[in-house]
């Protein structure tokens, strides 16, 4: 579906005409303050039909201009990026035309009289693609970057390589046989009788000498 916004009887039925012939679905209204009204429609939900994937309107009409339409388009969650053409009789500078996208988020402007058939048609499908091109690119461009954090390894335990002896080394030498049980000795019988304990030491006491009696 195209929502066309044109004020001009004539010209918006042809141009109506003309997107029947292409196999798209107009949606047309004949000044700005009706277009306003299907924006509250749809900003409310109220409106459940399909939604227009291009918006073709024309900037001075009675009630609300194509540029004011276009301005809150961009506020509409579910019109916010659709293609929007703005059609007008008068010239305007680059530095107007510059403005005008800056202001309204439009994304191109088409001076009357309009194009013939074929140049208007390729026109309007050329806006509506590069749009969609861009609906895709600009996720991925704006996406932040978020540094992956770096994967801890834990450090390897040490291990111990096995032994391989080299080729040309020698063989390691055999291990001598066992002795023979006769030809070891059996170890000294140990003592069974009992030892006497040892007695503690008598204390010395000092000798006293013998009194002596007077004669």
């Amino acid at each position: 579906m195209w929502l066309l916004v044109e004020d001009d009887t004539d010209i918006r039925i042809v141009v109506a005409t003309m997107m029947a012939v292409w196999g798209e679905n107009p949606l047309p209204f004949p000044d700005g303050k009706t277009a306003w009204a299907w924006l509250d429609s749809v900003e409310d939900g109220t409106f459940s039909g399909p939604l227009p994937d291009l918006a073709l309107m024309d900037i001075r009409m009675p009630g609300y201009t194509g540029d004011q339409l276009a301005a809150r388009m961009r506020t509409i969650e579910r019109l916010k990026d659709i293609p929007i053409i703005l059609m007008t009789a008068f010239s305007m500078s680059d530095a107007e035309i510059a403005a005008l996208r800056e202001r309204c988020g439009i994304d191109h402007l088409l001076e009357k009289p309009l194009p013939d058939l074929d140049a208007f048609r390729t026109l309007l499908y050329k806006v509506r693609d590069e749009r969609r091109e861009s609906k895709i690119r600009l996720p991925a461009e704006l996406e932040p970057a978020v540094p992956s954090a770096p994967a801890i390894s834990a450090a390897p335990s040490p291990q111990t390589p096995p032994h391989t002896p080299p080729s040309d080394a020698a063989p390691a030498p055999e291990a001598p046989a066992p002795l023979p049980e006769s030809a070891i000795a059996p170890p000294p019988p140990e003592s069974s009788a009992p030892q006497p304990a040892a007695s503690p030491e008598a204390p010395t006491v000092p000798q006293t000498p013998p009194l002596q009696t007077e004669p």
